[in-house]
């Protein structure tokens, strides 16, 4: 008996570390793709991400304009991974991030503002062994309005 709940005690240790390194992971790839994509490198942010999301890469790529990239240069986007939420399976991450000074996205031919700071949340799943980004539209913020 004793054997037997020494054996139950080692397996539960190695999950609990096996998932908590899971979550560093996916928590890790979703703070590098925000870094990448809210500072516009959508090279970087696609390697990072599902075959299937390249199509909403490919429509950020296409509406960012050079004001956009000026913007950026004077101040970069900064990304901080705050919480993340482990789904019902084990290959399914939400993280959520925090970014500060992100350009919103024109509007109507509307000039694009920074934004001082803007609330996402990411899902990343697990695929061949590794985390990736999977966009289901482009992101958008979770901060509620004032209005």
């Amino acid at each position: 008996m004793k054997k037997l709940l020494i054996w139950a005690l080692a397996l539960s240790l190695t999950a609990c570390s096996m998932l908590r390194k899971d979550d560093d992971q996916a928590t890790a790839v979703a703070v590098e793709w925000g870094e990448a994509f809210f500072n516009c490198d959508y090279h970087a942010a696609e390697a990072l991400c599902t075959p299937e999301s390249r199509r909403w890469l490919q429509f950020a790529a296409s509406n960012t304009t050079q004001h956009d990239l000026d913007m950026l240069r004077q101040q970069a986007a900064q990304v901080e991974a705050t919480e993340f939420f482990p789904e019902a399976s084990d290959t399914l991450r939400v993280v959520e991030l925090v970014v500060r000074n992100s350009v919103s996205p024109t509007i109507h031919g509307g000039e694009s503002a920074q934004v001082e700071e803007a609330l996402f949340h990411v899902t990343v799943v697990k695929r061949n062994g590794s985390w990736l980004v999977r966009m289901a539209s482009l992101p958008r913020s979770e901060k509620q309005s004032r209005d």
